[in-house]
């Protein structure tokens, strides 16, 4: 072979071997350009999560992105006034709203602030209903820990589909049979059926154009419950029950400058009956402060009507979905008294 030939022979090779090898090359930066993208991916996917896009790490908490039937439509907090006047069963039956009562007894503005502020971590109610009540009560001092553990106690259903359950579910309240009856087939609601008539009626709401001050709670809560309502798209209602031992003409008046100032509709059923045919004779459990089942569904009836006209929710009765709203209805219908 001629030493031309065989000098065309090894150029032709080591082109052949550098083509190769840059063929490798790319392969090879290819792959590594991939798994840089993915891991670039993945830390983007992270970053999300941990900002809350798609899931709270701090609390472990799936944020709510629509509706569905373990959210609850209308969440109202309040004191014993509210869980002896509001039904949310008898709501779902009339107006198909799912609905919940967070209340506890001598409930201040406090404990409401952290009712609303743990409930809406696993829900996303369409309407707040504050009940006015306690609005002037300044009792139950304590550390914030303890205040988020009474919410939590009062209002524990609202927790139970959400990873937060697990945080409470081992609490002996959870447990106690009555009260697990209350807060999980009731939703919150009281049912008594005694009467004890308040003979005195409505007359201790005569007119006064005085004003009561809000305790310190309510100056510093009431406001921050509202900013937080409004930071979830959630509108508010204010309402008053019938309680004579508790509530005059000045306090309403006070109430209503705040909710006229806020624009917040306010029902006080103290100072006109709004055609519920409401009677201090039959529908009081203790003389004139707490409502009883007579009373809490005349009130109830009103109020989801109220709802329907100047709310307009979505009615899930006929959603399969919702079917345990149905179930709960049932079992609660058993206790009531037949006619």
């Amino acid at each position: 072979m001629s030493k031309r030939k065989l000098k065309l022979k090894v150029s032709v090779k080591k082109r052949l071997l550098m083509i190769a090898g840059c063929s490798c090359f790319l392969a090879v930066a290819f792959i590594i350009g991939s798994m840089i993208f993915s891991n670039d991916n993945k830390s983007n996917t992270k970053q999300s999560v941990e900002n809350g896009n798609i899931e709270n790490k701090e609390n472990d908490i799936t944020p709510i992105e629509k509706e569905d039937a373990n959210n609850i439509d209308i969440l109202a907090i309040g004191n014993s006034d509210l869980y002896s006047a509001f039904n949310p069963l008898q709501l779902w039956n009339e107006q198909g709203y799912t609905s919940f009562v967070a209340a506890a007894p001598k409930q201040n503005m406090k404990l409401s602030y952290y009712m609303l502020k743990e409930a809406l971590t696993v829900q996303k109610p369409k309407l707040l209903i504050l009940e006015t009540d306690a609005f002037f009560d300044n009792r139950e001092k304590s550390d914030d820990e303890s205040y988020s553990y009474i919410a939590m106690k009062y209002s524990y259903p609202l927790f139970m589909k959400s990873k937060r359950w697990n945080e409470i579910k081992n609490e002996s309240y959870t447990a106690d049979k009555n009260f697990q009856e209350r807060m999980e087939i009731l939703k919150g609601y009281y049912y008594q059926t005694t009467v004890v008539a308040n003979k005195k009626g409505f007359s201790y709401m005569s007119k006064n154009d005085a004003r009561q001050d809000f305790p310190s709670y309510t100056k510093e809560y009431l406001p921050k419950i509202i900013d937080l309502a409004k930071e979830n798209h959630c509108q508010i209602l204010f309402i008053c029950y019938p309680s004579e031992t508790s509530w005059n003409y000045v306090k309403s008046n006070t109430v209503n400058d705040f909710a006229v100032k806020n624009d917040i509709p306010f029902l006080d059923f103290n100072t006109q009956e709004y055609e519920t045919a409401f009677d201090w004779n039959t529908d009081s459990r203790d003389g004139g402060n707490h409502l009883n089942y007579s009373g809490a569904k005349k009130m109830t009836k009103y109020i989801g009507n109220y709802i329907q006209k100047h709310f307009g929710f979505k009615n899930h009765q006929h959603n399969s979905d919702y079917n345990q709203w149905n179930i709960d209805y049932k079992t609660f219908k058993k206790k009531t008294p037949k006619k």
